[in-house]
């Protein structure tokens, strides 16, 4: 329960829902469940950890179900990968249960530990480079693809209260991947030259003026042509990249 194998219970940003009517509710009671499932979670460790310390600290139900409701306010939108990191940290730096701003301040150290930027200067960040994001050196990769994600036109055009929920849940999630041991990387913009291979950037012209988006919302979903031709992985990547298109309004055949 609540450790770096567990099994992950993703639980989205309660900022990021789009819905409105009855599906809105609906996501904004099925994330109010998920962090109460964590923080029931988190006690049963912290109970596990500090023993009877933890039982003079919250005496009474009552006070036991107060607490609880106050760090669902305060945890809302942090998932499992993030929360058992800070557990483990915890449990070395504090020799009684932990205040709530003690773990979040916690929590702020798992970003510096693995090289990442805490959400709030990864979306600065990215908005900062919207214009030319491929050619930014990124504090992390995190923040690349959360904010190619997120739509590089999105953050160039949109307000903050439109984008910034978006760029959230997706870096929260990439959090969540480095965390737990996945490795992000930039794909590199070009392409050793190949005769028989396509012209990448007269396709990501073509694309980007037919679908009338900026190139930097198009150039990651021709990450496939960086992939060997004829393999397995590269036809893969290739369809999932048609798919995502085709939504966009791109209606051609990518290359093979």
């Amino acid at each position: 329960m609540l450790n770096p194998i567990a099994s992950k219970l993703a639980a989205p940003s309660p900022t990021s829902t789009t819905q409105t009517g009855d599906g809105a509710e609906q996501a904004s009671t099925e994330a109010e469940q998920r962090t109460r499932v964590l923080v029931n979670m988190l006690f049963a460790r912290f109970k596990a950890i500090y023993t009877h310390k933890f039982a003079s600290a919250y005496a009474t139900t009552e006070e036991v179900k107060l607490a609880k409701r106050e760090w669902a306010i305060a945890l809302k939108g942090f998932q499992e990968p993030l929360l058992a990191y800070a557990v483990e940290r915890t449990k070395e730096r504090y020799a009684w249960p932990p205040t709530i701003s003690e773990f979040l301040a916690v929590i702020q150290t798992a970003y510096k530990a693995y090289g990442l930027p805490e959400p709030r200067q990864a979306y600065l960040e990215a908005c900062s480079c919207r214009h030319n994001p491929r050619e930014k050196h990124w504090t992390h990769p995190a923040v690349y693809f959360a904010g190619s994600e997120t739509g590089w036109h999105a953050l160039s055009t949109e307000e903050e209260r439109t984008t910034w929920p978006l760029f959230e849940k997706h870096y929260t999630r990439l959090v969540d991947k480095v965390i737990n041991g996945e490795k992000l990387i930039i794909p590199k913009p070009i392409m050793i030259e190949d005769k028989s291979a396509p012209d990448v950037e007269s396709l990501l012209k073509a694309i980007s003026d037919k679908v009338n988006l900026d190139e930097s919302d198009i150039a990651p979903h021709l990450y496939y042509l960086y992939k060997t031709n004829g393999t397995k992985i590269r036809a893969i990547y290739r369809e999932k990249a048609q798919k995502a298109l085709k939504l966009l309004g791109y209606e051609g055949d990518l290359p093979v």
